[in-house]
Parts: C-alpha cells; sequence; structure tokens
C-alpha cells in the first residue's frame, strides 16, 4: 500500500497525485475535509488566450505540439471548460471541436488527456468528518482525489491506496504533490 499525506486549506481547492487503484482510505486527523474524486490536469507551459466566440486558441510561451493531443481537455484553473481540442496548428496555436466555452486571457490553462474536465472539491463534494478513517472510497483508476479544508486552519490527512495498481496508471504528464514517503514509487 502506498500512503500519500497532504494539508488542506481553506483558501484554495487542491489535488493530490493520481490514484493508481480503485480504491483509497482517506483518514483525517483533526479538522474535517470535503473531497471529490476528479480526473489528472497539469498546468500548460506558457499562457493562453481564447473567447467565447471563437473556436481557436493562442498561446504565448506554449507548447501545444508537445504537451497536447487531438481530444485533450483544456480550460481554466478553477476547472472551467474552454472545450476539446480538435486540431493543433504549432506550438501557439489550436483549434478547439467548438467556440471556447469559458473565456481565458493571457493565464495559465490546464489540460486533461482524458477528454473531461477536472472537478474542484466544492460544498456538493463529500464530507469525511474530523479524526475519522474512511474504508472503502472507490475513485477510479488514474484519477485524482480534490480537497480543501472545512476548519479554519490547516487540516492533514492521507490517502492510502488499496490493492494492487493496474498496469495503466493513467499519470502521463501529471506529477503528484504532498509528501510523498521515502521509497515510494512515484505515481
Amino acid at each position: 500500500m502506498t500512503t500519500y499525506a497532504y494539508t488542506a486549506n481553506t483558501a484554495t481547492a487542491a489535488a493530490s497525485a493520481n490514484i493508481a487503484t480503485d480504491k483509497v482510505r482517506i483518514a483525517t486527523s483533526n479538522a474535517a475535509i470535503q473531497y471529490t474524486t476528479s480526473f489528472p490536469n497539469v498546468a500548460l507551459t506558457g499562457t493562453v488566450t481564447c473567447a467565447t466566440t471563437s473556436n481557436t486558441v493562442t498561446g504565448s510561451g506554449t507548447l501545444f505540439l508537445t504537451e497536447l493531443g487531438i481530444g485533450y481537455w483544456i480550460g481554466n484553473t478553477t476547472g472551467n471548460s474552454a472545450g476539446i481540442v480538435k486540431s493543433i496548428a504549432s506550438n501557439t496555436s489550436l483549434t478547439l471541436t467548438a467556440n471556447a466555452a469559458v473565456a481565458i486571457t493571457a493565464a495559465t490553462a490546464r489540460l486533461s488527456p482524458y477528454g473531461v474536465p477536472y472537478t474542484v472539491a466544492t460544498a456538493n463534494s463529500q464530507v469525511i468528518p474530523a479524526n475519522t478513517v474512511e474504508n472503502s472510497i472507490i475513485v477510479g483508476q488514474g484519477n485524482i482525489v480534490s480537497y480543501l479544508s472545512l476548519a479554519g486552519a490547516n487540516s492533514i490527512f492521507s490517502i492510502t491506496e488499496l490493492g494492487m495498481p493496474h498496469s495503466n496508471t493513467g499519470t502521463s504528464g501529471v506529477n503528484p504533490v504532498g509528501i510523498i514517503p521515502s521509497g515510494v514509487p512515484n505515481y
């Protein structure tokens, strides 16, 4: 079993490392957290600009040809969809399958290679109370856990993967955050 330690706070939703199994155990310490399962996402290099009146995305300092592929999802840093990549003309120009669903102006964008948006922990997500261990949370192989603290202070908790990893962990291009114990594989 692999265990990752995280600190949730109330200011910004954060995300765990990719999960290599279908089930995890989440253990909280002194404060509750709210969480939702999500799809892997990673920041694009450079900044992008797109408008809701066009299906063109323009980049500055971007690497569209190496970081994106046809069918990839792109959106803003809060998980709102710009759209799905239809074609890539260059490192700084691509076309979406439809007009951008959200405008992004010279800002960092996020991508998901699975063609679906990631989510952030919100009031609609599940809550794990303080000092609790949940033993059967189904997350889906290749997913991540997005979380927030429900307290006014930092909430330390851990995520333990249960069972054997799948052969395809779905972790391409996504780097884990948090504390990874020494000797533990980097999923």
